[in-house]
């Protein structure tokens, strides 16, 4: 199963430098954090994603980005868990917005067969040089979602309702094309 983000650019028609930028998946995570028992807080990640970020980070707006996340390669320490909690997750960003200098993109996230609107501000950062010459961009993010939005009411009082995910993503410009 995928999780697929897709940052589309309210600023189509603004002139803006168009880059490539590949995902380094080494410097990226994707996290979750959700109550057990109203006691603790039990954190899971996932360990497969692939994407890149076309636009000119100098104009976040004009970033379109792809985003994809194996669900299937959820790791919660518990095996057992891992099992249940693997199945068809989807989200697709349809617009970003600017807001007091944050990327804000929204979408539509499916759980479970049930589709709710969601927004999730980004922050922009970079873009750096390396040591070694790599001019890198990173994308920082979190949403909290409520699992009884999306039927999900199994365990309740046992697991919190409220499911807060963390992406933190960093890119690696590609080498332009060579002139012809």
């Amino acid at each position: 199963m995928k999780i697929r983000i897709l940052l589309l650019s309210l600023l189509a028609a603004a002139a803006t430098q168009a880059q490539t930028w590949n995902l380094d998946a080494s410097h990226t995570s994707v996290g979750f954090a959700i109550k057990h028992l109203a006691v603790s807080t039990v954190h899971g990640e996932f360990d497969k994603f692939d994407g890149k970020v076309m636009g000119d980070p100098k104009s976040p707006a004009s970033l379109n980005a792809e985003f994809t996340i194996q669900a299937t390669s959820v790791d919660t320490k518990s095996d057992k868990r891992d099992e249940h909690l693997r199945g068809a997750d989807f989200f697709k960003g349809e617009k970003t917005e600017v807001r007091a200098g944050k990327l804000v993109l929204l979408g539509t996230l499916t759980l479970h067969g049930v589709s709710k609107k969601v927004e999730i501000p980004f922050e922009a950062n970079g873009p750096v040089v390396d040591p070694w010459k790599q001019t890198r961009l990173g994308l920082e993010g979190s949403f909290v979602l409520k699992r009884a939005d999306y039927g999900m009411d199994k365990f309740a009082g046992v697991v919190g309702d409220e499911v807060k995910v963390e992406i933190s993503a960093e890119f690696t410009q590609a080498a332009a094309p060579a002139a012809k």
